[in-house]
């Protein structure tokens, strides 16, 4: 389904205003909508799907943050809720870097093409405490193709229609610390 709403401004600090002032109305909690975030180097998108209609796929709602990275970038990671089908996988030799922080590892399925780099980011108190606090699907660097076009992304995936502003902002400083560290 097409976004109904679309939120853009000059600064993060009116952007969050703008979304607060929409979300704080009844109707504004019934909404598909997108934020786009001009940062230093990077646009970060969260969309919000409040109200999900779950007749259409399997998924209920969901909050996702993504920004585009540079097309050379070669490091890839997945960190993904842990499920049986994941504790199978392991006992087959399925890698799951161990990060140091045992709530997380716990937690969290992760992979990676460089576990030192891997091991340094979610070792990052910010962001695997902001991970932990999230009922999170997915957070990982990957390659989105439409037709022949291609571009590496950095999104991270929440169960839920986040519709407390404080809770998408308090989500959106780790996300930002991610895409610092990748720089």
């Amino acid at each position: 389904m097409p976004h109904s709403n679309i939120i853009t401004g000059e600064s993060e600090n009116e952007i969050w205003k703008t979304i607060a002032e929409q979300l704080n109305t009844t109707e504004g909690k019934k909404k598909y909508y997108t934020a786009q975030f001009p940062t230093e180097k990077h646009s970060v998108t969260i969309h919000v799907d409040v109200d999900h209609d779950s007749s259409e796929d399997e998924e209920g709602p969901i909050t996702s943050f993504t920004a585009r990275l540079s097309d050379q970038t070669s490091f890839r990671f997945r960190v993904e809720k842990q499920n049986l089908k994941h504790s199978i996988g392991k006992l087959f030799g399925m890698q799951d870097v161990i990060v140091g922080h045992p709530e997380f590892d716990k937690k969290f399925l992760i992979q990676s093409n460089d576990e030192t780099k891997v091991k340094e980011l979610f070792s990052n108190a910010e962001v695997s405490a902001a991970l932990l606090k999230q009922p999170v699907t997915h957070c990982e660097i990957r390659e989105n193709r439409i037709g022949a076009n291609r571009e590496t992304v950095l999104d991270l995936e929440i169960e839920g229609g986040l519709t407390d502003p404080d809770e998408l902002e308090n989500i959106y400083q780790p996300f930002k610390t991610i895409l610092t560290y990748l720089d």
